[in-house]
């Protein structure tokens, strides 16, 4: 039996008002409800990353391919998924590939990533889809797109969901869209792309799998599926014979925004966290096309999600506290976000194992754990006697500093020296905090965000973020 093993969420704990967003242009809301905002250091690989460490983390087998899933990835020429691994301090040999063009990226990602542990060429593999996409100020989609990601993880044992098939439809219908030289996606929104696109393309994909499988729309406990529009989905449970009020999951759109690429994947981490055994699960997306799969829940399906439920991480958000801070965090006003020197690869190199994988050395004769690498023990000033060790992603705050002069999108900004569980001392930009929430004793986790930018390459490295 192939199927997921481990599944887990990751949605930023920033949200920005539809209302609020409608009002700062001086028009009425045309949906209620609010978007899921990435922080100002956040990414779609981040994101991705956030998903990936608690899945890798989890799970009882090391996966032995990582497969990326994007349309907003950071870079248009660089393999995130190879990072991803190194982020997981996985090995050097996993099997890396990243997947993009639409919203169906994350569910193609799932599919290969099936097929591959089924032929035998990876035991168990890591999919991560994460989305921050950007729309045009006052523009239709502004208020339609999220930020969040999610991961999973396919292989043989501790099955929690079964892959029993899939199907696609692929043909050409302009929705939504990002010419390269843009940030901002773009789209024809509107009840004809959603009945002749959406509703006709995810039907068809739909039903053929349910045919070939001997179903019909009363054997589906669950409809999870990507809604780029929440009516759309509506319409398209209908069409199929689906009880929208029954069968069809939670919709990610009217919770946090359309997540593209990671939505379907949302979607049915959504159900798992409420999916009894032996319950048959759809998972479909939509582009130019749809992509559909069919999964079958088993007795542990309880056991198989990593980190926060869904239900959690929409609980746990803050507001935005303006629309102007909303551009700000979007990168829409040119600030100095922090711009630094050329990290050159040959200095990535040499500290890319403690700076991405997070190692650090302990000390053979006394025990003392310590960053960064060093040859000589800070405690018994022995030389010679370090072994090389992985270090904890959590920790505790022993003190900390409030830098106003940093050039930096928001001040002032607290800087902290982070005790990690099971030794080691290391000293970190705070983020994702509150008013109040920064202080000595403070437990908190090690989050992968970006810290500046130099020679028009992003330089990422950790961060302490509050354990809430």
């Amino acid at each position: 039996m192939v199927g997921i093993a481990k599944y887990c969420a990751y949605v930023p704990r920033l949200r920005m008002s539809r209302a609020e967003i409608a009002r700062a242009w001086g028009r009425a809301p045309s949906e209620a409800g609010e978007i899921a905002v990435a922080n100002y250091d956040e990414d779609a690989f981040t994101l991705a990353v956030e998903a990936s460490l608690s899945c890798v983390e989890s799970v009882f087998q090391v996966p032995g391919g990582v497969l990326f899933a994007s349309t907003s990835a950071p870079y248009l020429e660089k393999q995130l998924s190879a990072f991803i691994a190194t982020v997981c301090d996985l090995p050097r040999k996993t099997l890396c590939c990243d997947f993009g063009g639409s919203a169906r990226a994350g569910l193609h990602a799932l599919i290969v990533a099936d097929a591959m542990v089924k032929s035998g060429r990876v035991e168990s593999c890591l999919v991560a889809a994460g989305e921050s996409r950007a729309a045009v100020p006052e523009s239709e989609c502004e208020g339609l797109l999220g930020d969040a990601s999610a991961a999973v993880v396919i292989a043989r044992d501790h099955v929690t969901a079964e892959i029993v098939g899939s199907a696609s439809i692929s043909e050409e219908f302009t929705y939504f869209w990002r010419p390269t030289a843009s940030p901002f996606v773009d789209a024809h929104t509107g009840k004809f792309s959603q009945t002749y696109g959406y509703v006709r393309d995810m039907a068809d994909a739909i039903g053929s799998l349910l045919a070939e499988h001997g179903l019909g729309s009363k054997d589906i406990t669950h409809l999870a599926c990507h809604a780029p529009e929440p009516r759309a989905a509506f319409d398209l449970a209908r069409k199929l014979g689906l009880d929208p009020k029954q069968q069809l999951a939670p919709l990610v759109s009217s919770a946090i925004g359309s997540t593209g690429a990671a939505e379907a994947l949302l979607a049915l981490g959504a159900v798992l966290d409420q999916a009894e055994p032996g319950q048959w699960v759809v998972a479909a997306a939509f582009a130019e096309g749809a992509e559909a799969v069919l999964l079958r829940t088993t007795p542990l399906v309880a056991e198989g999600r990593a980190g926060n439920s869904w239900s959690q991480w929409l609980a746990a958000k803050q507001p935005l506290p303006s629309y102007q801070k909303y551009l700000k965090y979007r990168g829409l006003f040119h600030e100095n976000e922090g711009g630094g020197e050329v990290i050159t690869n040959v200095l990535e190199f040499k500290e890319l194992t403690q700076n991405a994988r997070l190692h650090g050395c302990r000390c053979k004769s006394c025990g003392m754990v310590q960053y960064p690498l060093a040859p000589v023990c800070i405690g018994c000033r022995k030389a010679g006697h370090m072994e090389e060790v992985r270090l904890s992603r959590k920790g505790t705050i022993f003190t900390y500093t409030l830098d106003y002069l940093i050039a930096n999108v928001e001040h002032p900004l607290p800087m902290a020296v982070v005790d990690l569980d099971g030794g080691g001392r290391i000293y970190l930009q705070v983020t994702d905090f509150a008013e109040g929430e920064v202080e000595v004793g403070q437990p908190v986790s090690l989050t992968f965000r970006r810290l500046h930018q130099g020679g028009g390459n992003i330089n990422y490295f950790w961060k302490a973020r509050p354990v809430r």
